[in-house]
């Protein structure tokens, strides 16, 4: 199990886990699940093996992170130039896609490169969707995610053509589904940035 680390924002403990070195890959999970997610997948392990500096984050108010009073874009943010890792490349699951998709909107510069799986809430930042125009992008649904609908994925594929897609898994945490076909799908995508 990877070692808790903790660091301070706007006065509020964030945990985090980490392990690996190169290029930083930051992991943002969705409502139900935590920074330990990840780990169980064995998908940390899978980007480290890849030759990537793995992250994975509690959101505040989650897992061992304390609560704070602030939007997740601007979390995000805040936590990269926390832990001075930008560029980086970031995976956000539902909720944690949501954020990402927000973040990167409004700091495309920070973003090598986005793995969105199942992420809600897109038609949000439509007006901004064009700043991703280019980026490497990833989107993993589930074969019945009944969350997170089509729309979503088509919208991001609509305002960045490049963005490359698969279905993985049936329901909308896929990478529960098979962690296997999921891991080696980001590792597939990651080869690519290197």
């Amino acid at each position: 199990m990877l070692e808790d680390k903790f660091v301070n924002i706007n006065d509020a403990k964030i945990h985090y886990i980490e392990d690996g070195k190169g290029l930083p890959f930051i992991f943002c999970h969705g409502a139900r699940f935590n920074a330990r997610t990840y780990e169980e997948t064995e998908t940390i392990q899978a980007v480290v093996d890849s030759g990537f500096h793995a992250i994975s984050l509690d959101f505040p108010g989650y897992g061992k992170s304390e609560n704070l009073s602030i939007d997740m874009y601007t979390f995000i943010s805040t936590f990269i130039d926390a832990l001075k890792l930008e560029p980086v490349v970031i995976l956000g699951a539902s909720m944690g896609g949501e954020a990402v998709t927000g973040f990167a909107t409004k700091h495309p510069e920070k973003v090598k490169a986005l793995i969105l799986v199942g992420a809600v809430g897109i038609s949000d930042f439509e007006p901004d969707l064009s700043k991703l125009e280019g980026k490497p992008m990833l989107l993993i649904w589930g074969k019945n995610d009944a969350i997170s609908v089509p729309g979503n994925y088509e919208m991001l594929m609509r305002y960045n053509p490049s963005a490359e897609f698969s279905n993985i898994g049936r329901q909308h945490a896929c990478y529960l589904d098979d962690s296997k076909g999921f891991n080696d799908r980001i590792v597939e995508f990651l080869h690519k940035l290197k």
